[in-house]
């Protein structure tokens, strides 16, 4: 296999990055966008739940067509619509209008999920693969830390819609580097069948795979934790301890650095150490994590700093989980990896979809109510994650 230059990797780092970004970038104004459309807490978290939506649908679609035309075509498409929905939330009249161009906004992005993983298996299997699987999520996990800081600081200058202008403009340069240097990872004589009977049989190839349902099934619990913080925290944060939004930037800046050096260290881990020993530290993690917000809660000892060491122990989960779930459940599948993908991003990203509005409705949009649902869901993924893998070994290439 040929090996993937540098430049090829940082496209793809920015192309990961586009997801995060259309994401995160606009949470410092989500509380200003209640008094903007004239709407409920809970209507303007379902922008997120129609983002996320959009990116488990995209990626579960995305998946076959991949597999069938190719890596580089369905992504230039993608980053096409990219641009035309950053437009269509730039133009939102009302809260509608803008969960429906969040929706395709977010099943735009998804495109970069999915091919961005299928290139990497196309080019690099085992550990090999995992390191590139984790070196992309800690290039693409920069983005949460740059997103929210970059959002508040173009706040200063303007409303919500300066945050769409940039998206747009984002999307244009990514799809500049694309087409400079990503080529096409999959030959012809690869490619698979584009039919409904193909694609059926395909997800139903990938989904008797018990081992590959549990894997993508965790990662979806623990994203789920993940989506309940991004959902809440602009609300815990900002109305619970009265920060700004360009305050409230910084203290997500320093969750999300945390998961970034978590992301590294992973990286640098998988030289010595297998991926499913690292991904069992995550779920200890997750559940040291989930013990301390329970703490904090059951004591009412909430208080800025407490809080975001809470939320970062939980954030960081993710750090030495995602990148190896991800290598582990395209182990087996080389001949489906586009299928493969996607359904491990529908999966992440319906949890998120799921969690996010269900933070304000069921548990409350503050600081107790987003930390009981992220234990929750923290204590089930170590659950499933140490029961459901108990017998799998460890792997070094």
């Amino acid at each position: 296999m040929p090996a993937i230059k540098k430049r090829q990797s940082a496209t793809m780092g920015l192309i990961s990055a586009l997801g995060p970004f259309q994401f995160d970038m606009y949470l410092p104004a989500l509380p200003a966008l209640i008094l903007y459309f004239s709407t409920t807490e809970t209507m303007v978290q379902l922008t997120i739940t129609a983002s996320l939506l959009g990116m488990a649908f995209g990626q579960v679609l995305v998946g076959p067509i991949t597999d069938a035309l190719g890596r580089r075509r369905p992504l230039i498409i993608a980053l096409s619509v990219f641009i035309v929905a950053s437009l269509a939330c730039l133009s939102a009249t009302d809260v509608t209008w803008m969960v429906i161009a969040r929706f395709i906004l977010g099943f735009s992005a998804a495109a970069g999920f999915v091919i961005v993983n299928a290139f990497i298996r196309d080019m690099a299997t085992g550990d090999n693969a995992a390191k590139l699987y984790s070196t992309q999520a800690a290039i693409s996990s920069l983005a949460p830390v740059v997103a929210p800081l970059v959002g508040g600081q173009l706040l200063l200058f303007g409303d919500w819609h300066i945050v769409f202008i940039f998206l747009a403009f984002m999307g244009a340069a990514v799809m500049a580097f694309v087409a400079a240097y990503l080529p096409e990872s999959l030959p012809i004589g690869s490619r698979s069948e584009l039919s409904f009977k193909a694609t059926f049989t395909a997800w139903g190839h990938v989904l008797r795979d018990s081992r590959f349902v549990v894997l993508i099934l965790l990662g979806g619990l623990l994203f789920g934790s993940v989506a309940s913080f991004i959902a809440g925290a602009p609300f815990a944060l900002q109305q619970g301890f009265g920060l700004t939004p360009t305050e409230y930037t910084y203290a997500f800046a320093m969750v999300t650095v945390i998961m970034f050096g978590a992301n590294s260290l992973n990286r640098y881990l998988l030289k010595y150490v297998s991926s499913i020993s690292l991904m069992r530290y995550g779920l200890a993690q997750a559940l040291l994590a989930a013990a301390v917000m329970i703490t904090i809660n059951v004591f009412e000892i909430h208080s800025l700093v407490l809080t975001i060491v809470g939320y970062a122990l939980a954030v960081s989960v993710m750090g030495f989980t995602m990148a190896n779930i991800m290598g582990m459940a395209m182990r087996e599948h080389a001949e489906r990896a586009g299928v493969a993908a996607g359904l491990n991003g529908f999966a992440t990203s319906l949890f998120g979809a799921m969690a996010a509005p269900l933070t304000s409705i069921v548990f409350g949009a503050d600081v107790q109510g987003v930390g009981t649902f992220m234990s929750i869901l923290l204590i089930a993924a170590a659950l499933l994650g140490f029961f459901g893998l108990r017998n799998e070994v460890p792997v070094r290439h």
